[in-house]
């Protein structure tokens, strides 16, 4: 079991993806910004984020989403890390790859430091094979 942080605005396709990620096994917690976010993992350890990019409320869009986070986690924004925090697999997604000037966002969140980065809508499979491939154990690792 992979336990897993989803950090998406719409509660929709969070509620949707949860599901399907709790289906395949996985533990799964929700937050809609990167605030939230941050709050969550600073009080439990994950296995995996999986983070929109683009966070809108009111129909407006927010500085508190997917780019904060990831830049965040990676420490190029400074706050007191854990190591596990800055190692932990990193999962973007974004719908707004489909938006003229938007289409190198998820190219943007690999400089940044996610691991891979999808569009939305997410393939099941493809989703689930990455999630498999980043939170796999090294053969010679401690289980923990």
């Amino acid at each position: 079991m992979v336990k897993i942080l989803l950090m998406d605005d719409d509660e929709a396709f969070a509620s949707v993806l949860s599901e399907l990620l709790a289906a395949n096994g996985h533990s799964v917690r929700c937050c809609s910004t990167a605030s939230d976010a941050i709050e969550l993992i600073s009080k439990t350890r994950f296995d995996l984020l999986i983070t929109d990019i683009i966070v809108r409320h009111d129909n407006k869009t927010v500085p508190d989403g997917g780019i904060s986070l990831i830049s965040r986690l990676r420490g190029a924004l400074s706050w007191n890390l854990e190591p596990w925090m800055k190692e932990m697999p990193i999962i973007a997604i974004s719908g707004a790859i489909h938006n003229q000037g938007l289409s190198d966002l998820l190219r943007i969140t690999k400089d940044l430091g996610a691991d891979m980065a999808l569009g939305k809508p997410t393939d099941t499979g493809e989703l689930l094979d990455a999630i498999h491939l980043l939170t796999r154990k090294p053969k010679n690792s401690p289980q923990g």
